[in-house]
């Protein structure tokens, strides 16, 4: 099994692809707060795995 991984993120103020490393060994949703590359603004970002142990990230707006 993986340990880690750098997983793709779209940034919910500009629109930019953003990249952030993850630690797969974590068990459960990973959420946590990252700044955009390009225009600083903070994304929420939430990692989980579906049924199939697929990674699935999501970007939002951080005051959400």
């Amino acid at each position: 099994m993986q340990s880690d991984e750098d997983l793709v993120w779209t940034c919910q103020y500009c629109g930019v692809e953003n990249t952030v490393w993850v630690d797969l060994t974590i068990e459960g949703k990973q959420d946590f707060i990252e700044d955009c590359r390009i225009c600083c603004r903070p994304n929420r970002i939430i990692i989980s795995k579906d049924e199939e142990e697929n990674i699935l990230i999501e970007s939002r707006p951080s005051d959400e």
